[in-house]
């Protein structure tokens, strides 16, 4: 429990690095292909240490998959930081157990029950208070908030998407794989838009600890936890992470939500508890988390 909780607050710490990079004007790809180049790197002298099986044949594909999801996943949420408040992206992630919950329900054959639609109203009614259109200082930018929406569901298709596909597979190695994947790909991607340039030292000391603070730290000890306390309790621990971003956001950002956006992020958070607690352990968080 312990593992898990040091990992939702090292990965809360992500939103933040995002702001600071916006602010340092580094580019989104550029930022992302470090972050996954740096984290692949270390988890793979992790899984070598562990003497973990490496090459996984035509499975090899499907975490390339995974990967591009992933690619997908961190580009609406560092795009969602650009306009929004760091805790709101964070919290609107949250949403993801929810989703799984439909996806499951429409493609898996799953059953909803009163509990789970339950969980689902309440969910709605978190995201209104999170964007809050009445407040007295208006209402958060809805592209921002559509994109945070879009990185849950994405994620959401990510976790359903691993169940299928990284059977057997060690987390490490998959971690490691998909970090590698999206890493790459950023690259190209950065490279063929002329995203890619030299960065400052203040620049590459930020980009490299994102790299290791906010993906390589916590998603090692995440499968640590996972390991030793299940799908279940590790999902509900996880939440502990917008939680973290919360606080660091108003600490080091000085962003202040109000009592509202609090109240409805604190309304997600359940959700998606109850959800965890009402769910196969599978869909409850996934064995892979960067």
């Amino acid at each position: 429990m312990v593992l898990t909780a040091l990992s939702a607050a090292f990965f809360g710490s992500l939103a933040v690095y995002g702001k600071f990079a916006n602010r340092a004007g580094i580019p989104l790809t550029e930022l992302l292909a470090i972050r996954f180049g740096l984290a692949a790197v270390i988890l793979w002298v992790l899984a070598a240490v562990r003497r973990e099986r490496l090459w996984w044949g035509r499975r090899t594909v499907g975490l390339a998959v995974m990967g591009l999801l992933y690619v997908g996943q961190a580009a609406t949420y560092f795009t969602s930081l650009k306009t929004v408040p760091a805790a709101v992206t964070s919290i609107l992630l949250y949403l993801y157990p929810v989703i799984v919950m439909l996806l499951a329900a429409l493609f898996l054959g799953e059953r909803l029950g009163r509990v789970r639609v339950g969980a689902l109203a309440v969910a709605v009614v978190g995201v209104f208070a999170v964007v809050d259109p009445l407040s007295a200082t208006g209402s958060v930018d809805r592209g921002g908030v559509l994109f945070g929406l879009a990185t849950a569901a994405i994620y959401a298709t990510y976790i359903l998407t691993g169940r299928a596909l990284l059977r057997d597979v060690p987390a490490v190695v998959a971690t490691a794989a998909i970090a590698t994947t999206a890493g790459i790909a950023l690259a190209i991607a950065g490279a063929a838009g002329g995203q890619l340039r030299p960065l400052s030292p203040g620049g590459y000391a930020l980009a490299g600890s994102m790299a290791v603070v906010a993906t390589a730290i916590p998603a090692t000890l995440f499968l640590a936890g996972l390991a030793r306390i299940g799908a279940t309790r590790a999902a509900i621990i996880s939440t502990l992470e917008p939680a973290t971003t919360v606080v660091l956001a108003a600490l080091l950002l000085g962003e202040s939500l109000g009592a509202v956006r609090l109240l409805g992020g604190a309304i997600i958070l359940a959700a998606a508890v109850v959800v965890a607690r009402n769910v196969p352990p599978d869909l409850a968080e996934p064995r892979v988390r960067e």
